[in-house]
């Protein structure tokens, strides 16, 4: 998704959304430890977003923000 573009809440809310569902599905304890870490850091960022809509996150966030969302297109697609 090199071509991202922040889309706001909605985007971190869709991340939220799929990370919680490979979370559900993950028997893995490090994994499990590792998705939990990055759902905290993407409902911390919500958060954020929500209470200032013009807040842009950092590239770093974004980033990853989008390589969820790649992997939530990916799976949606299978």
């Amino acid at each position: 998704m090199s071509d991202y573009s922040f889309g706001g809440a909605a985007d971190i809310d869709r991340a939220i959304g799929f990370l919680v569902s490979l979370d559900n599905e993950q028997r893995n304890a490090l994994a499990v430890l590792e998705i939990d870490q990055a759902i905290d850091e993407l409902q911390a960022e919500y958060v954020k977003v929500q209470a200032d809509p013009s807040h842009v996150p950092s590239n770093e966030f974004i980033a990853a923000l989008s390589g969820y969302l790649e992997m939530a297109d990916d799976r949606e697609r299978q």
